[in-house]
């Protein structure tokens, strides 16, 4: 579906129009298909080959110039049900005073980009441009803090010892999205240097300030990943030490109950054959037995303590 817009002064919203303008208009093109991008092409006269990387599922974050035309790949997240993070492709085009937003699936709605920052016209194509890379930003962000919230819960179970095998194998899906963050972001950090040297001289005070705000969320972004791919690894240390400590203990313990059932069963086992035995012949010779075998196992028990031998 090709959407148009159209924005006229700073204090009008962006305006949907019904019919491609060949000025001043941005054209918006999620779940884009491959008649689509040739109906753009032909309209407003695009590089087709670039246009068609935008259907490149494995596309990265670049920038690329056919003339005076810049063509700026992103790539937009989003949450499917399994938890699990998942990037598409999108292509935004600067070609005068005409911007696309372009995408294999959704793109950056002109409704979000209205709250982000304010054009004054659709003209003022680099501030679009800045508004679709923040609201990019922003969505890497909140998947981010929720993460995080992930991550927090799973060390406060640690705590409790109410952590499962489960929450482990969750673990491999929170590192697999880290590390999605990290490449994409990464891409797009160095996508970003790109448009500031090549754009450089074209760019007012304003937009240096707005690209650079970006640019450092995205460098903040990128430490918060560190953060917590260093957090996943901790908290799973600190499950293996306590597993094995736990481990040891109980292994400790049913050690020492071992050798202390072992004791009286020695003396029951010699007492219960079918040969002379000292006291046997005695009528106490079981209580005798008894007494002797709770002796013993108080005395090896005390001295394996005094010893520290468990």
């Amino acid at each position: 579906m090709v959407e148009y817009f159209t924005k006229r002064s700073k204090g009008e919203s962006f305006e949907r129009q019904s019919r491609p303008l060949k000025n001043n208009v941005w054209v918006n093109a999620p779940f884009v298909t491959a008649s689509e991008l040739d109906l753009i092409s032909n309209e407003y006269g695009l590089d087709r080959n670039i246009l068609y990387d935008v259907q490149d599922r494995n596309e990265l974050p670049r920038i690329e110039f056919s003339g005076s035309d810049a063509y700026v790949f992103i790539r937009i997240p989003r949450r499917s049900n399994s938890g699990r993070i998942t990037t598409s492709p999108a292509l935004c085009v600067i070609k005068g005073d005409t911007f696309l937003t372009i995408g294999a699936r959704d793109t950056v709605s002109p409704e979000l980009i209205a709250s982000i920052v304010q054009p004054s016209t659709i003209r003022n194509t680099f501030d679009l441009l800045v508004g679709v890379v923040a609201a990019c930003t922003a969505s890497y962000q909140g998947l981010l803090q929720r993460t995080s919230r992930s991550i927090n819960d799973t060390a406060l179970k640690l705590h409790s010892h109410d952590i499962t095998n489960k929450d482990f194998v969750h673990f491999v899906t929170v590192e697999d999205n880290l590390m999605a963050c990290r490449m994409n972001l990464s891409a797009m950090q160095a996508m970003l240097r790109r448009v500031r040297e090549t754009t450089h001289e074209s760019m007012n005070l304003r937009d240096e300030e707005a690209l650079d705000d970006v640019q450092l969320e995205i460098e903040q972004l990128l430490v918060a990943v560190e953060s917590y791919t260093g957090r996943v690894d901790s908290i799973r240390n600190a499950y293996t030490t306590v597993s094995n400590n736990t481990m040891n203990i109980r292994v400790k313990t049913l050690t020492v109950l071992t050798v202390l059932i072992t004791l009286p069963n020695v003396i029951f086992g010699m007492y219960g054959m079918n040969v002379k035995l000292p006291i046997a012949e005695n009528p106490l010779a079981y209580v005798f037995i008894v007494v002797f075998s709770i002796i013993l196992v108080a005395i090896v028990y005390f001295v394996g303590r005094k010893t520290k031998v468990f």
